[in-house]
């Protein structure tokens, strides 16, 4: 018997060609696509308007994943959510949702692991595994959307910056985007998704030849060359002299305003030199800077800078160079809140 087809792999027009490929009603294409993706459903038996008959071989030809949660945390201190989800392989990934007043903002993983490893970051320790299917990338909000609705809420906002580099996941992560936006699924406007990367610069141009707008947050953290190329390798392959560039092109055809996050290290990235730097990297744009606390992850060097040097860092950019900049609180620092670190912490206790 041929392996079973995986539903939530399938765009609306692969879904819509399989059903009516397998001799069902192409209307069916549709009903069965809203099921999945505004729905929410996890079983086909659950689709009432298909026939009994189609179910039937439905069940036989195809099936809808799920995503087992291994592990669930709330803070006490903010509500923060946290999800360490097993995939179908037994290997795991973090989802966050993050709740603020009138947001309900979930940050969602694009690969198991991270080749990019950056020096600070907990997820790229164990290296990269593989990317995460659509399905996978789909599951996560589906999962999380579910349980909402039970609490007669629903989810803002998505952002790509749990584990992972997204624009090294290209296809997966653009078509579940589409599918996030699309009205006759879960309807969340593009405007509301953004997508976090480090800077890979031929992904960048991809968004821009098929004219792909998007919300852009780059993962910066240090606007000085020989300091990037320390914490963040990545920056060996596309400097900032050609992320600049690059960035440039993006927001003329979009004219969409780009985020910049910037992670504060102690004693790494927050003297006078660096926030000019940051500065003049930022000023050619329409920008918004976050300024994000360390969040410390066990076997890094880094720590959490005091209050008094963070406003100082944040009055050199916001009083004397005018910076668009704001502080980002950090979040579900009881909770192992920074990226990868609760799946990290798991399979420690798991060895």
């Amino acid at each position: 018997m041929s392996q079973k087809i995986n539903l939530l792999n399938l765009t609306k027009k692969e879904l819509g060609d399989f059903i009516v490929e397998k001799g069902m009603k192409k209307f069916y294409g549709k009903q069965i696509y809203n099921w999945i993706h505004k729905k929410y459903v996890r079983d086909i038996n659950d689709m009432s308007n298909i026939s009994l008959k189609d179910r039937e071989m439905l069940l036989e030809l195809a099936y809808i994943p799920f995503l087992n949660l291994l592990k669930y945390q709330v803070s006490k201190v903010d509500r923060t959510e946290k999800f360490l989800f097993q995939l179908e392989d037994g290997k795991s990934i973090e989802t966050v949702l993050i709740r603020t007043k009138d947001r309900n903002t979930l940050c969602i993983s694009s690969q198991v692991g991270c080749a990019v490893n950056c020096d600070f970051c907990a997820t790229g320790i164990n290296g990269f595994a593989r990317n995460l299917e659509l399905s996978e990338i789909l599951n996560q909000v589906y999962t999380v959307e579910r349980r909402l609705i039970k609490q007669n809420e629903n989810l803002t906002n998505i952002v790509y910056m749990g584990m992972g580099e997204p624009l090294l996941n290209f296809e997966n992560v653009i078509k579940s985007l589409e599918m996030f936006s699309d009205e006759e699924g879960i309807n969340i406007s593009k405007r509301k998704i953004t997508v976090s990367t480090s800077g890979i610069i031929p992904g960048i141009e991809k968004l821009l030849e098929r004219k792909i707008h998007v919300e852009l947050a780059i993962s910066l953290h240090s606007a000085i060359d020989q300091k990037r190329d320390l914490i963040m390798p990545i920056n060996k392959t596309y400097p900032l002299i050609d992320l600049h560039t690059t960035l440039v092109a993006y927001q003329k055809q979009t004219n969409r305003r780009i985020t910049f996050e910037y992670l504060l290290l102690n004693n790494v990235n927050m003297s006078e030199g660096d926030a000019n730097a940051l500065a003049n990297f930022v000023h050619d744009f329409d920008h918004m800077v976050n300024l994000i606390p360390y969040n410390p992850v066990e076997g890094k060097p880094y720590e959490t800078p005091a209050e008094k040097k963070i406003e100082k860092f944040l009055s050199i950019l916001e009083g004397k160079r005018k910076v668009n900049v704001s502080i980002r609180t950090t979040k579900g620092t009881d909770i192992d809140g920074a990226c990868g670190q609760l799946k990290r912490k798991v399979e420690k206790d798991n060895k």
